[in-house]
């Protein structure tokens, strides 16, 4: 059984079937697909995805990385076996209205602005702080959202973490979950070694 006290792993953006059986044992509590964005690298067809869920382990919640999802993007994913709907860009108020699936709003942080709530805010389970551009690797002044509102909901941080600097990331945010995709990545792809290592890191401060 996982220790609830700890701080909680997401590994982001799979793109294959190898990599999701990365996580079998891996100590991942989450792990994320990015689905209908095709201006990402880590971008997954529906059919690809259904294959790649199929090499998650079970006891890890998987969360579908969206931007401004639309409803007919929404039915697609409660189609399929995801736990959590993550939105970065807009959330309409037809998607967050219909939704079945609890929400982490994300918000893609460029300076030290502090992001104010927004609607639907009833509907949202989470919080994503990440950097200005997803994915890229990059992060920001964490110091600078030490006064980040989280009204009671998970704090998620991401953008640019990984071994090296994730502990650093946590004393001074103190988030729910971290969330990590180029950090365990070697050549564009998971990286095992990194994963384990990323893992180890967050668990041991924890």
């Amino acid at each position: 059984m996982k220790d609830e006290s700890l701080v909680k792993v997401k590994i982001c953006g799979l793109t294959s079937t190898k990599e999701a059986s990365l996580l079998y044992k891996s100590g991942a509590d989450y792990t994320g697909l990015v689905l209908f964005y095709e201006k990402s690298r880590r971008n997954n067809t529906v059919a690809n995805a259904w294959q790649i869920l199929r090499y998650v382990p079970r006891e890890i919640q998987r969360v579908a990385v969206t931007v401004s999802p639309t409803l007919e993007q929404l039915k697609l994913i409660e189609q399929m076996d995801f736990h959590i709907l993550q939105v970065h860009g807009e959330l309409r108020e037809e998607v967050a209205k219909a939704a079945g699936l609890p929400i982490w709003r994300a918000y893609n942080i460029s300076g030290g602005e502090i992001p104010a709530p927004g609607a639907y805010d009833e509907k949202i389970t989470g919080y994503v702080l990440d950097g200005a551009v997803p994915g890229a690797g990059r992060s920001f002044d964490w110091s600078a959202l030490a006064d980040f509102d989280r009204r009671g909901k998970k704090l998620i941080l991401a953008g640019g973490l990984k071994a090296d600097n994730v502990c650093q990331a946590i004393e001074a945010l103190h988030p729910d979950v971290v969330d990590v995709s180029s950090g365990v990545e070697t050549d564009g792809g998971k990286d095992a070694a990194k994963i384990k290592e990323f893992v180890r890191k967050v668990k041991q401060y924890g």
